[in-house]
């Protein structure tokens, strides 16, 4: 367990998973500038497309990522103004199909999940939670 905790924090401080989320969306930038399916409407936004069904199912996962740690954030009183806000959002979201503006809405999400700190938040929650009740457990056994 030891080293598969050394090995995240390897990576994290590495930032390989940014990368590589770069990486996709540059390739997916490229792609999508190849095709056509981007008009410009009259108000200067782009139109939503329609995701293939790999990506489609990627959009999901990460949706339901986010109301996961959102949800846990909540329970935990982490970022208490903003949690449950964000809770309802990714649950109204999951909710349609996706399309291309719910890609670039996760892809934020996960970055404002990085940069609040959500998860390590949780991660040292737990460890707390695990100490209190490992602590609560020996007590118990030795008033036996």
């Amino acid at each position: 367990m030891l080293l598969v905790e050394k090995g995240l924090r390897e990576l994290a401080s590495l930032k390989v998973g940014e990368a590589v989320a770069l990486a996709m969306a540059q390739q997916r930038r490229t792609n999508f500038i190849k095709s056509d399916e981007i008009k410009l409407a009259g108000d200067g936004n782009l139109e939503a497309f329609d995701l293939s069904q790999e990506e489609s199912e990627d959009v999901r996962f990460k949706q339901a990522w986010l109301t996961y740690f959102w949800r846990r954030a909540k329970n935990h009183g982490l970022e208490p103004d903003i949690a449950e806000e964000r809770l309802q959002f990714w649950i109204n979201h999951s909710s349609r199909s996706s399309s291309s503006h719910d890609a670039v809405d996760v892809e934020r999400g996960l970055m404002e999940l990085r940069k609040l700190g959500i998860e390590n938040q949780l991660w040292q929650a737990s460890r707390r939670w695990l100490e209190v009740d490992s602590n609560s457990k020996a007590n118990l056994e030795s008033d036996f």
